[in-house]
């Protein structure tokens, strides 16, 4: 309700004065290597020390909230006044004014009282996460009123989209109409007439000079700004070599300015002692050390990094299923450099498609001829899109050539799954924690809805974000349909690389090929932290096991946890997606659960391991794919719940045929393409009616087949056999 009343407040102050969009459009090109997929606009609003003014939905400084706007950013103009109106702005304070500074700086905020709401002040910050934040309550007293801060520490390097230091955000469907801002300087950084140089280089633990992620910090918990000689990474449009690791990453600092290295990292430091703290990925321990740099001389360091595990000894190797960055062509060193600092061993890039157009290309190349390959670590080109609010995001992974739907055809989601299945692709669903969208109540992606009971969706991607969430997977899993987990950071939207990521078992040496077909045979787990094992009677993950009814299963599972990461909580045995069984932790580094189970029907049987680490958007946990194990010739269903499942989701497909898009659009680049999907949805829609017919009846088929079983649940009983906690 809030943006209504704002948006009528906002046409009360058009009579009296006059509303005058005068952006300058999307804002600066994109630089040649990046890409702009994010909602940029210069604004023409003039303040002295400032050098640009941009609306945006993101700022890259942690805590304050990315938005999609709704309200695209406008000078208007009250009582005479030229003043921004939006919900999300940036600006860029002019490098000659201030630029890598450590002082308090004022900024002086004028604002028109009768539309703004609470917003966020953010800024480029000194020390800990590299983010000061102050939240401005208005004051509603006068027409015009002006909030005093006090920006401590700041810094004002330009770490911001698109070189920014300071960001304005107006959430829970907010705005803000601001009239006049001052920025001044304390000029009390001070500058350092000192230096000597530092020398880095990384090894692993057989001493091979490998990629690594790096923390460097003085006494004040300053980070110096990382130079060239640190990797260049794309964050958008962005080319960054410093950032910050969120509140998701690992790390045993507060300080949380970061960069990586490729071997080598060299840079003129001020005199004093620094902080060194270096990681790669969740299977190595942390490296801190002090460094201290004198005048005028080297200080040459030397790191090598020691394991906590060897997934890769055993034949596990982990992917990342979702990141985003352009190549302009297959080999990129720096991209390399950045997944295999965090120890992803394969990372599918994707481009990215909407209605309109498409994002993060990747050059051309495609199949065998995209892929950059080096000590292990790979970089595989797939397609993100279609991709809408309304039916869902899909990935495609191992693609031998993209397909970007045009527009009059956008909806045709099972064009595109049928015809990376014939190029040996595999296909699913990202973004599965979203929950609601479009004000309905949280439910399943109606293109999952559509496309999972035609056999086309290979898995869904259920960790992300900090979060497991399985209610779609767990309900496709209890109609008998084989579906993978999948973990995928969403860089640069969400998570750096790696931070979620499955680990496939392709029983040897690493090798692209057979890890993709391993990780469609299911061989696999979800994990941003804890390490799995499992097995019944043998069979591991994503294996059927067939039994006789009234078979005992013999169940080992095992979790560990890198204690530099988290603690271990406990280890659960999930039967049909139910707790079967529990194991708590005994204070150790991993748990077992050794047990037994005797079935007389056919189920799928999983496991699931949580750290002491719990919040809606930040939870430890690791999730195994099921093994499957049949009795007789029955599926793997959960036959109490079929009935139930399959009602909800035939009604889902009934609703498709006649409910409109979703309002307000969101995601997908609402800026660019709101009012085209609503109009192709309306037009699209009729046509999608054969294949909407065509999986209600795969669903009524399959309650067909549920009929021929017994209604009543069959008992699972476990035995007494207790689990057991190890070392």
């Amino acid at each position: 309700m809030m943006r209504f009343r704002a948006l009528a407040v906002v046409t009360a102050l058009a009579i009296i004065g006059s509303l005058s969009g005068i952006g300058t459009g999307f804002g600066a090109p994109a630089r040649a290597h990046g890409v702009e997929a994010r909602f940029v606009k210069v604004l023409d609003w003039k303040r002295p020390n400032i050098k640009r003014i941009m609306g945006t939905n993101r700022a890259h400084l942690e805590g304050v909230r990315d938005l999609w706007p709704d309200v695209i950013s406008k000078v208007i103009t009250v009582d005479g006044r030229a003043c921004l109106y939006g919900e999300f702005f940036v600006l860029d304070v002019d490098d000659k004014y201030a630029f890598d500074i450590d002082e308090p700086v004022e900024l002086q905020i004028t604002y028109a009282t009768d539309v703004t709401t609470p917003f966020i002040v953010g800024w480029d910050q000194n020390g800990g996460t590299g983010v000061g934040i102050h939240n401005v309550e208005p004051d509603k007293s006068a027409r015009f009123a002006t909030a005093t801060l006090t920006l401590d520490r700041a810094r004002l390097a330009g770490q911001a989209t698109q070189g920014s230091d300071i960001a304005f955000s107006a959430p829970g469907s907010g705005a803000m109409v601001i009239c006049d801002l001052k920025i001044s300087r304390s000029n009390k950084t001070v500058e350092p007439t000192e230096f000597g140089t530092v020398k880095l280089h990384f090894q692993d633990e057989k001493g091979l000079s490998v990629p690594a992620r790096v923390g460097l910090y003085d006494a004040s918990g300053r980070a110096p700004l990382a130079n060239r000689t640190a990797l260049t990474l794309q964050r958008f449009a962005d080319d960054r070599t410093m950032m910050a690791a969120n509140d998701r990453t690992f790390w045993p600092s507060e300080n949380r300015q970061i960069f990586y290295a490729d071997k080598n990292y060299e840079a003129r430091l001020p005199v004093g002692t620094y902080e060194l703290i270096v990681g790669r990925g969740i299977e190595y321990k942390f490296h801190i050390s002090n460094v201290t740099i004198t005048r005028n001389a080297v200080s040459d360091v030397t790191v090598k990094m020691e394991r906590y595990a060897d997934m890769p000894a055993a034949g596990w190797y982990s992917g990342d299923a979702h990141i985003h960055f352009t190549r302009d062509e297959a080999v990129d060193p720096a991209a390399w450099g950045f997944i295999a600092a965090e120890d992803i061993h394969i990372a599918n890039v994707l481009e990215m498609g909407n209605i309109v157009r498409v994002f993060f290309q990747n050059g051309g190349k495609w199949g065998k001829a995209s892929r950059y390959i080096r000590d292990d670590h790979a970089i595989v080109s797939g397609q993100e899109s279609p991709r809408t609010g309304f039916f869902g995001h899909t990935i495609h992974q191992n693609i031998q050539q993209p397909m970007h739907l045009k527009a009059d055809e956008y909806f045709n989601y099972g064009k595109v799954f049928d015809e990376m299945q014939a190029q040996g692709g595999i296909s699913g669903f990202a973004h599965m924690g979203w929950g609601a969208r479009g004000g309905h109540a949280p439910r399943m992606n109606r293109g999952l809805v559509l496309l999972a009971p035609l056999g086309k969706v290979d898995f869904i991607e259920i960790l992300q974000g900090g979060r497991v969430t399985a209610d779609a997977w767990y309900k496709l899993l209890n109609l008998g349909y084989r579906i993978k987990p999948a973990a995928g950071s969403d860089w640069p939207y969400i998570d750096l690389p790696g931070i979620v990521r499955h680990y496939v078992n392709v029983g040897g040496p690493f090798d692209v090929d057979r890890w993709y077909k391993a990780y469609e045979e299911g061989r696999t787990f979800i994990t941003n932290g804890p390490l799995l094992q499992f097995s019944i009677n043998g069979k591991g993950m994503g294996e059927e096991l067939r039994v006789a009814p009234g078979s005992t299963l013999k169940v080992s599972a095992l979790a560990r946890l890198n204690p530099e990461l988290d603690r271990l909580d406990r280890l659960e045995l999930i039967t049909l997606g139910d707790v079967a069984r529990t194991a708590a932790n005994n204070g150790t580094d991993s748990i077992s659960l050794d047990t037994e189970i005797k079935v007389d029907r056919s189920m799928w049987i999983a496991v699931r391991a949580y750290g002491q680490r719990k919040d809606g958007r930040n939870t430890t946990v690791a999730h195994s794919a099921p093994v499957y194990v049949v009795v007789g010739d029955e599926p793997t269903w959960k036959r109490e719940a079929v009935p139930q499942i399959v009602a909800e989701l035939q009604g889902q497909l009934k609703t498709m045929l006649t409910e409109p898009y979703e309002t307000p659009v969101i995601g997908n680049e609402p800026w660019e393409n709101r009012t085209i999907l609503s109009e192709q949805w309306l037009q699209q829609r009729p046509l999608l009616r054969p294949e909407i017919e065509k999986a209600s009846a795969a669903y009524q088929a399959l309650l067909t087949r549920w009929q021929s079983y017994p209604k009543a649940a069959d008992k699972v009983t476990a035995s007494l056999t207790p689990p057991s906690a190890t070392r």
